[in-house]
């Protein structure tokens, strides 16, 4: 007699698209007072890994706590099953800033990360933000420059201006620095030196290498460092950065 809501993505978008798509269908399974669980195993995404990875084979799962008590073995052979589709519609939110509130109240409420992943950027804050004053800069590159739909990042001349302009200003003593592209981290380093911090997370110029590159379990590292990396903006006040999920989520 229970009503379910399986949230499913075939295959998806980045980490934080896929994450902003299940909030939105957990909005939505409340409206039908259906009972959510989310689905990252049957259907695959850009993270799917062959093997298991932290016991499980649902991507969801690698990082976050199921979203309900229920087990997807025992959904797929109840009565009354509703599945979304893969697709965000126009009354759906698609960024996280707009109605942060309603947002916020459902990641509160069902997203529960996994304590190692808190504590890994706890201990990283810990160990390199002590007695500093940090800036935040998140400076996108690869797959940004030629991606439908998404805003350009910024230019060399635009991040060190703004960057300039804050440590002069407001005396910031420290930069964590994030981005995807090893000309822009080795372009920052050169010039900042060491008032830099990072995470060590992959970089590449070639945008191939996302997809396909030799490391054990590349695509879950791959979303394992994204997380980390947001987990550590997120304890910092100011942050300079072009639109993207991962600042806008940050923000949240």
């Amino acid at each position: 007699k229970k009503l379910f809501y399986v949230i499913k993505r075939f295959g998806g978008g980045g980490f934080f698209s896929n994450l902003l798509f299940v909030l939105n269908h957990l909005i939505i399974s409340e409206k039908f007072n259906a009972i959510p669980v989310v689905d990252m195993e049957n259907f695959s995404n850009f993270y799917t890994e062959n093997k298991k990875v932290n016991n499980t084979k649902n991507v969801w799962e690698y990082f976050f706590s199921p979203v309900s008590n229920y087990k997807l073995k025992d959904i797929y052979q109840s009565k009354n099953v509703l599945i979304s589709d893969d697709l965000f519609h126009k009354n759906m939110e698609k960024n996280y800033i707009r109605k942060k509130r309603l947002l916020l109240k459902f990641f509160k409420k069902y997203v529960k990360i996994k304590k190692k992943y808190l504590l890994e950027a706890s201990k990283f804050a810990n160990k390199n933000f002590k007695n500093k004053k940090v800036l935040a800069v998140h400076w996108r590159g690869t797959d940004h420059k030629v991606l439908p739909n998404h805003p350009m990042p910024p230019t060399e001349d635009q991040i060190f201006t703004m960057v300039d302009k804050l440590i002069k200003n407001k005396k910031f003593n420290k930069i964590f620095l994030i981005t995807e592209e090893k000309n822009n981290f080795d372009l920052f380093l050169s010039r900042y030196k060491n008032l830099v911090c990072f995470y060590k997370s992959f970089r590449t110029n070639n945008r191939s290498e996302f997809d396909d590159y030799n490391r054990k379990n590349h695509k879950f590292n791959l979303a394992k460092e994204s997380l980390i990396e947001v987990l550590i903006l997120s304890k910092l006040n100011t942050l300079v950065c072009s639109k993207s999920n991962i600042s806008e989520v940050a923000v949240l």
